[in-house]
Formats: structure tokens, C-alpha cells, sequence
């Protein structure tokens, strides 16, 4: 079975949500209110997300995950193991307005400077039988939206799985894997056989011997060239993903003149800065400047240098 990734989508929510098997991820009366806190993530920029499709099947949802990014002293509570649920709180505090996590242009903030903590709040498959082929879609999907990313911390929380063993899993892939205390998954009500335990790297912990997995997290992303505005970075993921102008205007609420309008913005600052760059103006220019062809230049381009397409903002807080 071939497999392939893309970012989530509104329209995906549905199908995500039945691959929650475990009642303690989420209970049918949290689903609509996780279903408008991944909203706000997918709208909001402020949290990355994925899913993985099979190749003939490209509507059939088979695994998924949403992030968010946290502040420090969030993400060291989830590190010191103190009590499991990480989604469940999460999404408590996302219901009570207690703000969770960091708003897009936090995230844009922080990932310019020292960099951002990120937490998976939900994940789930649909595959139950092992599968080499479907753990590779699973790893090339985490790779591919974490590219491009400062990375300081990733935390995943993960339930037990008799099929599957992702805890010498996440060790092969360079992460620590910290159990929660029996006394605290009791005091839950979690039974054993569903107890959750947690993937955790940090960037200063990759500084050793870092499995593939952990290096690829966390190399270090050079500064953005172009300075997109969010804007112009959801046309650009959008035409990454292959839809059309009108496709983007429908996306997006604006019309199709609009979206050419910020096209030609986004053409004329890219030959601003590679007229500067001889190696960059030969990957991107063309003698004509015909627009078609310097979008297939650039998006050529955008999938090899992801992170200028990342929320990045040298402003202060």
C-alpha cells in the first residue's frame, strides 16, 4: 500500500476524530469542542497538523496528528511526568479561554528567537496490524511538518497499543520514553493495559548521540529569506498542495483577482531578493519573468526550504 501526507484540513475533522479510539483521548461529549479547538489550530496558524492518505483511497483519512506549541513552563510540567491526559487538560483549558498554548503571533515570536515547545494534543491511526510501509508514512509526515521548525522541546503522549510497540518505536527514533508512576494512572482510573507514556526530546538532550529521527527535528532551520506575510504562506501551502487560484480564493474568502494580486507581491519581492543571489536567481528566475513559470520555480523551491513558509517575526513581545 502506497501512502501519502498533507496537511489537515476543516473537512477532515470528522474522520480524524473516529481514529480516537481510546475514551481517554477524547469522550463523545468533548467532541464538538474539540472539534472548534482544531479549528482555531488549522485557521489560526498557531499549531501544525497532518494527515496520512492511502495513494487510491485519497479521501479515507488513515492517521493523523494536531500540535500546538506551549510555553516553557507548560511543557517542563509535561516533561516532569506529573500526570497524564495532556490532551484532555489541553482542551479543559482551551473550554475555559485559559489560552493553552501560544497564539499565532507568539509562535511567530518565539520561533525567532529561542525557539518553540511542542506538544501533540491528539493522534490517532487507523492501521491495527504492523506495518513497515505505514510506520515510514507516519515518520515522513512527522519529518515533513516539523522541517523548518526552531524546535527547543516535541512531547507526545502515547497510549498502549497491544499491537504495536512504540515505546522501542520512539527509543529507534531517538526520543526518552518516561513512564507515568502506577499510583498516579490509578488514582486516573486508567487500566493498565492502556496506560499512556510519553515520547520526549529536547534540543539540548539531541546534543549527544541523536537517533536519525531526533536530529532531523531538530537541526537548526536558516532565517527565512522572503518574509512572507501569513497571507501570501497560506496561498503558497495551498499551491504546494496543488490547488488552483480559484480553489485558493474559495479556501480563503477572498476572490481570484486577489489571490493573482498577492501572487505578482509575492513574485516581485522573490526577484528583489535572488537578483542579489546568483545561485538563488538561477533556481528561480527566468529570463521572461513569466509568472506560471516562476510559481513552479518557487514552489519547487518552498519544498526543499520549508521554513519559509514557517511563522517567523523578529518583533518583541
Amino acid at each position: 500500500m502506497e501512502y501519502i501526507f498533507r496537511q489537515a484540513k476543516v473537512s477532515d475533522f470528522d474522520q480524524c476524530i473516529e481514529l480516537l479510539a481510546s475514551p481517554w483521548l477524547c469522550d463523545p461529549s468533548q467532541q464538538p469542542a474539540l472539534r472548534e479547538m482544531w479549528r482555531e489550530i488549522v485557521q489560526s496558524r498557531c499549531g501544525i497538523h497532518g494527515v496520512i492518505l492511502e495513494a487510491q483511497q485519497p479521501s479515507v483519512v488513515l492517521g493523523f496528528f494536531f500540535m500546538v506549541f506551549v510555553p516553557y513552563h507548560r511543557v517542563k510540567e509535561y516533561h516532569e511526568c506529573r500526570r497524564p491526559l495532556i490532551s484532555r487538560r489541553l482542551l479543559a483549558d482551551w473550554v475555559a479561554r485559559r489560552h493553552p498554548f501560544l497564539d499565532a503571533d507568539e509562535v511567530a515570536r518565539t520561533n525567532a528567537a529561542e525557539g518553540v515547545n511542542c506538544v501533540v494534543t491528539h493522534y490517532g491511526r487507523r492501521w491495527r496490524r504492523p506495518d513497515s510501509r505505514a510506520h515510514l508514512a507516519n515518520y515522513e509526515l512527522s519529518r515533513s511538518v516539523m522541517r523548518g521548525w526552531n524546535m527547543r522541546s516535541l512531547t507526545i503522549e502515547i497510549f498502549t497499543d497491544a499491537n504495536r510497540n512504540d515505546r522501542e518505536y520512539g527509543r529507534s527514533l531517538g526520543y526518552r520514553v518516561l513512564e507515568y508512576p502506577p499510583q498516579v494512572l490509578r488514582a486516573a482510573g486508567i487500566p493498565h493495559e492502556q496506560r499512556p507514556f510519553l515520547w520526549l526530546a529536547t534540543r539540548d538532550e539531541e546534543g549527544g548521540k541523536p537517533a536519525y529521527g531526533t536530529a532531523v527535528i531538530f537541526q537548526a532551520p536558516p532565517r527565512p529569506r522572503f518574509a512572507f506575510a501569513p497571507l501570501e504562506q497560506q496561498l503558497l501551502t495551498l499551491s504546494l498542495e496543488g490547488a488552483t487560484d480559484t480553489a485558493m480564493a474559495h479556501e480563503l474568502g477572498i476572490s481570484v483577482a486577489t489571490v493573482k494580486k498577492h501572487f505578482r507581491g509575492i513574485h516581485e519581492r522573490v526577484a528583489a531578493v535572488a537578483v542579489l543571489d546568483a545561485p538563488l536567481a538561477e533556481a528561480l528566475l527566468d529570463h521572461e519573468r513569466r509568472s506560471p513559470q516562476m510559481r513552479r520555480r518557487l514552489l519547487k523551491y518552498l519544498r526543499d526550504h520549508p521554513e519559509e513558509l514557517r511563522p517567523y517575526s523578529t518583533e518583541k513581545c
